[in-house]
C-alpha cells in the first residue's frame, strides 16, 4: 500500500466518521505551547516565538479539509487571479514583483498606472 492509497483511506474515514457527527474529539482542541528561540539575547523573552504542538490526527484532518476546499475553489474559479497569499508556489512577494514589473513597463511606455490596470496617458 503506497502513501497515496493510505491518504485516500484516511480521507474517506475522516469524512465519514468526523464530518458525519459534526464534532471533533476534545483532544484535538488542545495544544502544548512551547517557546522556540529566534535570535538575539536568549534572556530576552521577545526573542522567542510560540509553537503549538497539537495532535497529529488533527493536523491530518486539517490538511484533508484544506485540500478539499482548495480543490473546490480552483474547480469553481472562486479564487481571484490576484490572490497570492496562502497559495502554493505564490506569495505576496510574487504579487509585489508583478506590480513592480507593471509599473516599470508603464514608465517605459509612458503610460499611467491606475488601480484598475495600466492606461495610456493623453
Amino acid at each position: 500500500m503506497n502513501s497515496f492509497t493510505v491518504g485516500k483511506v484516511i480521507t474517506k474515514l475522516s469524512r465519514r466518521q468526523l464530518l458525519s457527527v459534526s464534532a471533533v474529539p476534545s483532544e484535538w482542541k488542545h495544544a502544548t505551547v512551547v517557546p522556540v528561540f529566534k535570535k538575539g539575547a536568549s534572556a530576552d523573552v521577545s526573542n522567542y516565538r510560540p509553537i503549538s504542538l497539537t495532535c497529529i490526527s488533527s493536523k491530518i484532518m486539517e490538511r484533508v479539509i484544506v485540500n478539499s476546499l482548495m480543490e473546490h475553489f480552483h474547480k469553481h474559479n472562486i479564487i481571484s487571479k490576484a490572490q497570492r497569499g496562502f497559495l502554493k508556489r505564490l506569495s505576496t512577494l510574487t504579487n509585489l514583483l508583478e506590480s513592480f514589473n507593471d509599473w516599470t513597463l508603464a514608465l517605459q511606455n509612458h503610460s499611467g498606472v491606475t488601480s484598475g490596470g495600466s492606461k495610456r496617458c493623453t
